[in-house]
């Protein structure tokens, strides 16, 4: 991995250098003592800086093997997700062809065709929008709305959940948003709440002092303090076993936060005792 050969490569390259100072160091000391302390304070500048361009160096070169890493599982994580519902729809097709079939059997292979080519479907719009946003090819269109509008709207087009999710209308202030943009905010945080545990979900609109905040609040198994700093990096997963057995790339939160960002607001993680709480800020109209 080049990579590894270059944090190789600059271990061994610092070591030479160092040594080389020191001797250099030597031997002008020894040429003329009255020059010490000169050479001592220039040497603890330079050696300063050194130290400060090897970390610099080898901080992004542990980046790199990072984003090398997460790229890899996000390739393994892509082709089983998009492989998984094309064998169930290749299977149902097969099962088809094999044998007539009564019209309410008919019905149901073909919701189920029809519920695993959505799951394609939405994988392919994430990437489309993580490549939209890594190339600044999507602008967000804002509109004004109120809370009271939105989540009315909103609730319409939802598909059903296996447990009601609470909405909770605090605020009556209008405020500014990309529609599509926020409810597919919305819609990954609900549903990775479900993926991951929650039976209760709240979606409360509340004021704050500059923006209105969407807080996303469930009872599921939250997130453990080492991955909070790491969320909304792109391809992160956790590395607990648990957590990695569900399906997912490591997109829907990077995209999240960063349309949040594309209408001029933020999206942050807040640590509870029991579920996660993610809030969404977004400024206020006129």
């Amino acid at each position: 991995m080049k990579s590894a050969r270059s944090k190789t490569l600059l271990v061994l390259l610092s070591i030479y250098i160092l040594l080389q100072f020191c001797w250099w160091g030597y031997l002008l000391i020894q040429g003329n003592s009255n020059k010490t302390i000169m050479v001592l304070g220039e040497g603890f500048v330079f050696l300063s800086m050194l130290f400060f361009g090897i970390w610099r160096l080898y901080k992004s070169i542990q980046q790199e093997l990072a984003l090398h890493l997460r790229q890899s599982n996000f390739l393994l994580s892509v082709t089983h997700e998009l492989k998984t519902p094309l064998a169930s729809v290749q299977l149902i097709l097969q099962t088809l062809l094999k044998r007539p079939f009564d019209r309410a059997q008919l019905e149901e292979f073909t919701e189920k065709a029809l519920e695993e080519n959505k799951k394609s479907q939405q994988l392919i719009e994430q990437m489309l929008h993580a490549s939209g946003i890594e190339h600044r090819a999507i602008k967000a269109q804002i509109i004004q709305s109120t809370p009271q509008e939105f989540s009315e709207g909103i609730q319409k087009i939802f598909p059903s959940y296996p447990y009601p999710v609470l909405w909770n209308i605090r605020s009556n202030k209008p405020f500014l948003c990309d529609s599509s943009m926020l409810t597919f905010i919305l819609k990954n945080l609900i549903d990775n709440s479900f993926k991951y545990g929650a039976s209760e979900i709240e979606v409360l609109f509340i004021d704050a002092p500059k923006f209105l905040e969407i807080q996303v609040i469930d009872n599921g198994i939250g997130i453990q303090e080492v991955d909070r700093p790491h969320i909304f990096d792109k391809f992160f997963r956790s590395g607990d076993e648990k957590i990695r057995e569900r399906s997912g790339t490591g997109l829907g939160l990077y995209i999240a936060r960063e349309m949040a960002l594309l209408q001029e607001g933020n999206l942050i993680f807040q640590p509870q005792e029991i579920g996660s709480c993610f809030i969404i800020s977004l400024p206020y109209g006129t």
